[in-house]
């Protein structure tokens, strides 16, 4: 009989070890998920807050832009965009050592992200450091997968130009509108380097081509006035400058055209 009922105690207990195993494993797994579903629910805070972000920097409106950006990190310091477009921020705002940080920062959570190494590149190039900066935008045109490599060709023969490379430049220009072949920037490029080289008719013709795609910009008109007066087509330089006077007064543009003419 003591044996039964030892039996029966052993049978209790097991079932009581078992149990509490189960539940043991039951919790844990709740607490995984609990921790888990946490975890989703901030990094999409964090989304919610970068994309607010970058609409705001879109918009220029700074302060918030800095405000939701910064939450977005706090909420995800391994968010690649919210640190990318930091960044940005932070080359409007004039803070170029932060900006540095940030984008080195995104860089190394993602290495591989072309965009990004086409915006450091450009702002490198920016800060007079041509070789690093050629060096980003490399990485961005040799990824297959970059859906606008024209940007990052450009970028690099805008930067080689400022060093007077100018055949080098050419090239990359010419890749860019090989990549798309009425990308606007590149045209405006274009049209530039043969006014500085003095080769008024294909300045001309880059500048028509840039015309058809391109926006009204005091850059744009400047050039556009400069160019056709070398050509001495005078009525079209003149209608370039009254534009650029009439559209952006108070450009350096419109300020410089008028000691020009």
């Amino acid at each position: 009989m003591k044996k039964i009922i030892h039996s029966k105690h052993s049978l209790i207990n097991n079932i009581s070890n078992k149990s509490l195993k189960f539940y043991l494993i039951l919790t844990l797994s709740l607490s995984g998920l609990v921790a888990c579903s946490g975890q989703v629910r901030t990094e999409e805070a964090s989304n919610y807050n970068a994309e607010l972000g970058i609409r705001y920097l879109q918009k220029n409106r700074l302060k918030l832009a800095n405000e939701k950006l910064m939450k977005a990190i706090e909420q995800n310091p391994e968010s690649v965009k919210s640190n990318h477009y930091f960044a940005l921020l932070q080359v409007k705002l004039g803070n170029n050592t932060k900006a540095s940080k940030y984008f080195s920062k995104a860089i190394k959570l993602d290495p591989k992200d072309s965009e990004l190494r086409n915006n450091y590149g450009s702002f490198l190039c920016e800060r007079n450091k041509p070789n690093a900066a050629i060096k980003q935008f490399s990485v961005a045109i040799k990824d297959p997968l970059y859906e606008t490599p024209e940007f990052a060709y450009t970028n690099a023969g805008i930067c080689l130009r400022k060093v007077n490379n100018h055949v080098q430049a050419e090239r990359y220009f010419r890749q860019a509108l090989k990549k798309k072949h009425s990308f606007p920037k590149a045209l405006l490029e274009m049209a530039r380097l043969y006014n500085d080289r003095r080769i008024y008719p294909k300045a001309q013709a880059f500048m028509f081509r840039y015309e058809k795609v391109g926006k009204s910009s005091p850059e744009a008109l400047q050039l556009c006035a400069v160019i056709n007066k070398k050509m001495q087509d005078n009525s079209k330089a003149n209608r370039c400058k009254t534009t650029l006077l009439r559209l952006f007064p108070e450009s350096k543009e419109a300020i410089q055209i008028s000691k020009l003419f």
